[in-house]
């Protein structure tokens, strides 16, 4: 466990001739007391170690990408179905030419905006000027990524972290500057002092104790500008072949499941075999997922747990995991193989999928995301369920889930060439809306997503293709 003194026993290897022989009494074998707890002191430890879910290994920046597999019959089908698939991952990770390039660039933005440097803690920014991963574990003494208008890359710590912050697989170019501030000084004056700072630009994400401890140095902050936030949203070729790969994988997982899945089965079994899918992959650390069946997907982020298939019932099944730290995030609203649905649960997938398409046709370059919003409501307003969409349409996806842009009604942003963003509309409708405005028994929910690519023409997919109907998601 990170910050744990770990504690070597020495074992001295004594001659065959020299040990001693063991007693009997009353035909039982007599352990020396040192011995026996020592070994009730190991079994001790490893059942705290196998059977409690605390693993005393595990700290919170560290997680494994293994797990237990769970074998069953849903499981082994969708792997005999996602296995071969498995090699859509084989892309490389972002490279240290591209890091130095991004440095490079924020420095003229931070030049042409007027301000001595950027300041990020531990995030999706660190992670991508700098390759400081976003999942260090913050605390209340601040350790912060500094970039500024020459392109000095340096980095303010605590004193007795400075050795383990080291040790980390930054990227930089020339010679790293540290800035060590003890436990009795103030770590903002020791920043103002070593660097003479005047004006900073924070990240977006960086705490306001981090601001408010700037500022009473007497350095003055500022928020992020619209070009410097942009440089994170534009993606890079990299990146973009990243990001295909690791959605276009969750696709085939999605797939995978849907050939699998049987009346009877509960959500989640279908949430722990996907997860047991990505971790055989390689991908399974960042994994994260929403399976709602029938009446529970009319709640968009999950309802009840507990909730078994029914005959005649959606599954919808929203889901992603991360590649080299950039994520996926993939929805498909289908029927199990050989399943049935209502013609009017048919007619409100289609509504979708048209609402989907709208919006597909718009997500280029010098659309405002305002529009693109508006464009994926007119097929669900036709068809009188205008009321039952009822979140945005989407939101950038990279190194963050959720990050610019946002697709919504009052964001008058534009569109830029690069950029990712997930298209995903959707029709929601509980039991008690169902049978009040509907006269239908059962609530029911409708969505679908994908990761779209803003070119000069309209989207792309990054999942290689838009599902074709709930039979083939």
């Amino acid at each position: 466990m990170a910050g744990t003194a770990e504690k070597t026993a020495n074992f001295i290897s004594v001659p065959v001739h020299q040990r001693q022989p063991r007693c009997r009494q009353h035909g039982r074998v007599s352990i020396p007391k040192a011995l026996l707890w020592t070994c009730l002191t190991i079994a001790s430890f490893l059942s705290l170690v196998f059977l409690s879910p605390f693993n005393p290994f595990e700290s919170s920046d560290i997680r494994s990408d293994t797990g237990t597999l769970s074998e069953t019959p849903l499981e082994t089908c969708a792997w005999t179905a996602l296995e071969p698939h498995v090699s859509l991952l084989a892309v490389p990770s972002i490279r240290r030419p591209e890091f130095l390039a991004r440095q490079s660039r924020l420095a003229d933005a931070l030049e042409d905006a007027g301000v001595d440097a950027f300041i990020a803690e531990p995030s999706a920014s660190s992670e991508y000027y700098a390759n400081i991963s976003a999942t260090f574990e913050l605390s209340e003494r601040p350790f912060l990524m500094i970039i500024d208008k020459t392109g000095q890359f340096a980095y303010l710590v605590p004193t007795f972290e400075a050795g383990r912050i080291a040790g980390l697989d930054m990227v930089y170019g020339g010679e790293k500057k540290v800035i060590a501030w003890r436990e009795e000084e103030s770590p903002y004056e020791v920043l103002a002092t070593a660097t003479g700072y005047r004006k900073v630009m924070l990240d977006e994400h960086v705490r306001y104790m981090i601001a408010a401890g700037l500022q009473g140095a007497g350095v003055e902050v500022v928020p992020m500008t619209e070009r410097i936030q942009s440089l994170r949203s534009a993606k890079t070729d990299d990146e973009i072949v990243i990001l295909k790969a690791i959605n276009a994988f969750t696709l085939e997982l999605v797939r995978a499941l849907q050939q699998c899945i049987a009346v009877g089965v509960a959500q989640e079994t279908v949430t722990t075999v996907a997860r047991s899918l990505f971790t055989r992959a390689g991908v399974g650390r960042g994994f994260w997922s929403i399976v709602l069946f029938g009446d529970q997907a009319a709640y968009p982020h999950g309802g009840k747990t507990g909730r078994t298939l029914q005959d005649g019932e959606f599954v919808l099944v929203d889901i992603g995991s991360a590649l080299h730290g950039y994520g996926s995030d993939v929805t498909r609203t289908f029927l199990p193989a050989g399943a049935s649905a209502s013609d009017e649960l048919l007619g409100i997938w289609r509504t979708v999928h048209a609402s989907q398409a709208a919006a597909f046709a718009r997500m280029r370059a010098n659309e405002t995301c305002a529009d693109v919003d508006a464009a994926s409501r007119v097929p669900v307003e036709e068809a009188g369920y205008g009321q039952f969409y009822t979140h945005r349409l989407g939101h950038g996806l990279g190194l963050e889930m959720h990050e610019h842009p946002y697709l919504n009604g009052a964001n008058k942003e534009k569109l830029r060439l690069g950029q990712v963003a997930s298209n995903e509309p959707g029709i929601y409708v509980t039991t008690e809306q169902a049978r009040q405005l509907l006269g239908r028994d059962v609530g029911f929910g409708v969505r679908l997503e994908d990761p779209i690519l803003v070119t000069e023409n309209g989207g792309v997919a990054l999942t290689g293709h838009r599902a074709n109907s709930p039979y083939d998601p």
